[in-house]
Order: structure tokens, then sequence, then C-alpha cells
């Protein structure tokens, strides 16, 4: 396939790229980091609805962009790389899923209305739910449900009759209890004892548009840490030189690299597959496998090339970091996405 970007990725790259860069100093972030609603720039959030970019996978007809899931992982992508303090990956995982559905996409376009997914359960299988919908009715636990706090309403998975589903239910209707993440963004428990529930569709689609925008999202976080290492090995310096001319050093951030590119690829292909209809549970668990394996591989490496200074939280390194860990775990993990590829292999007919 071919990866360079179209027109309008290209536009949505630049557009989202120049927002963040103005909103996303670090001064910003570790002040919206120590506030009372950490993760919700509400200025920046307005912006991105002003822009567009809040529908990059919504038709037009509900005041979107027309484009697909690809677009929205771009978007992520440029998220994740700055770090952007608002619920962003949780809202457009929610409005690509509802819009491939074809479900209400009111306020979802202009920012009024955030919805967010609640597809993780304790010690659960995202593809199988414990939470159980009955004649439309939802009883469960939902727990690290990202923008949580902040929904309208949730995207929740639950077992039903015919199989897993998907059901929008309101936040009235639900328990909400604040959660807190190594990231410095909160979470929540979210609790439904016979909530009402309205059918938006089968599980499956919604998980892997999920799975592959997390990978979007870590990879902007690596391409970051991979930035800012190159950065600081070539200024630090070391009985009079550069650390990255050092061939231990240069190998290390050389492996970072092609770490990312790695990332980059399997989850444009994956991404890709699934703007085009196509059969991609496979390519999801490859993507989201590198995104967490490699991802971690990268910050860990960052961490050490920069000594002392990947711990400190004056220095931007550490959000990539604790950003890195909860991607790699959301929705998944580099074994779980292993587990599940060979169970895909192995069902497949000879």
């Amino acid at each position: 396939m071919d990866f360079t970007f179209t027109e309008d990725q290209t536009t949505v790259s630049s557009l989202a790229g120049e927002l963040f860069r103005d909103h996303c100093t670090s001064e910003a972030l570790r002040a919206n980091e120590d506030s009372d609603e950490p993760g919700f720039d509400r200025a920046l959030w307005a912006k991105l609805a002003e822009s567009g970019l809040l529908g990059v996978a919504l038709p037009e007809s509900a005041g979107g962009l027309g484009l697909t899931v690809l677009e929205a992982g771009v978007l992520i992508n440029e998220a994740g790389k700055y770090a952007a303090a608002v619920p962003l990956l949780a809202h457009t995982i929610s409005a690509t899923a509802l819009a491939r559905a074809g479900a209400d996409l009111t306020g979802l376009a202009d920012g009024s209305r955030l919805v967010a997914p609640a597809l993780v359960e304790p010690l659960g299988d995202e593809l199988v739910p414990s939470t159980t919908a009955t004649d439309g009715l939802l009883t469960g636990t939902k727990t690290c449900v990202p923008a949580g706090l902040y929904a309208d309403a949730y995207l929740v998975s639950a077992s039903t009759k015919v199989g897993p589903k998907v059901f929008l239910v309101e936040r009235a209707d639900v328990t909400v209890e604040r959660q807190d993440t190594i990231t410095y963004r909160p979470e929540a428990l979210v609790a439904l004892d016979g909530a009402p529930g309205t059918l938006v569709g089968d599980l499956d689609d919604v998980v892997q548009v999920a799975t592959v925008l997390v990978a979007a999202h870590q990879l902007g976080t690596a391409e970051e840490a991979t930035r800012l290492t190159a950065e600081y090995t070539k200024t630090r310096e070391q009985f009079g030189h550069p650390i990255a001319h050092f061939q231990a050093v240069g190998q290390r951030a050389a492996d970072c690299f092609i770490d990312t590119t790695t990332i980059r690829l399997t989850v444009l292909q994956a991404s890709w597959l699934l703007a085009q209809g196509l059969p991609a549970d496979k390519a999801v668990a490859v993507a989201k496998y590198f995104a967490s394996d490699a991802g971690q591989r990268v910050v860990r490496a960052a961490a050490h090339l920069h000594g002392g200074m990947g711990v400190s939280r004056e220095y931007p390194l550490h959000r990539y970091y604790v950003a890195a860990k909860h991607n790699e775990l959301t929705l998944g993990s580099g074994t779980r996405q292993l587990l599940r590829l060979g169970k895909l292999l192995a069902e497949e007919p000879v």
C-alpha cells in the first residue's frame, strides 16, 4: 500500500499540529496537570471544534469533515505527540464508532456533547463483556473510562442473547466515580444498575476502532520521545563530546527510530483496512502489539539516555513515559494482542 499522506490527511496533520503547538506548551501542560480539572483545556477544545477537527470522521451532514478512521488516526497521532490536555482520544473513538454505525451524532462535531467509550471491565476481556443487557437495560461495571468524569453519555459494551453489542447510555442513568491515573488525568468507574441504553451496533467494530486509535496515540507518544532524545543527546556533552557521538548511545537512539517506524506502518495499515471496510482484525492486533511492545522500548530507552532529566517533571519526557505505559495496557497489552492474533490465525480455514 501507499503510505504517502493524501491532501486531506496532510491538512488534518498540519492544522492539528498548529493548534496543539500553540496550546500545549510545557507551562500550559504543567498548569493543567496541577489544576482542579486536569485533562481538559477548554480553550483548546473550542479551537478544535471551530476548526472542524472534532468531527474529522463524522459525515458532513452532521457537521463533520466527512473523512475516515484513517484521518482520525492522523489527528490522534498529533494529540499524542503534543500530550494535548483534552479528551480528544475518547471523543474521537466514540464519534468515529457512532458514525460508522449510523447512530445519532448530535452535538459531537461542535463539541457540545462528549461521549466516552466504556469498554473496559475489571479483569475482563473487551470482546466478551460481563456487563449484560436485557430488554435494553444494562447492568455491570466499567472501569478506566477515559473522560468519564466529563462525559454526557457513554458508549457501553454489553453481552446480549445475540452476542456482544454496544449501547449508548446517558450520564444521568449511571453512577460515576473518579479514578486517578499515572498520566495526571483522571478516568472514571461507571456503575450501571438497570440503566436504559440505546442499541448502537456490534461490539467488534467499536473495539477495533478504539484499539487502532489508541495505537495511533502511542505512535505520537513514541515519535515525540524519540525527537526529544535526539535533541538531548546532540546537546548533552560528556568528555568534551555530545553523547550522540558515542556508539552505544547512537545505536539505542537508532533503535527508537526503527521501533517508531514499525508502529507507524502497522497503525497506518490497520487504519486503512478499517477505512476501506476490509477485514482488519489481525492487522489491528498487530498494530496494537507493536504500539504496546515497541512503544515501551522507546520510552525506556529515552528515559535512560536522558539520565536524571528523564524523570524530572520540569522536563517534558515524563509525560510521554507515563502516557506510553497507559496506552500499552489500554484495550490489551502486547501479550493480550498476541493471544488474540493466535486465536484468529488458529480459526482460519486451512
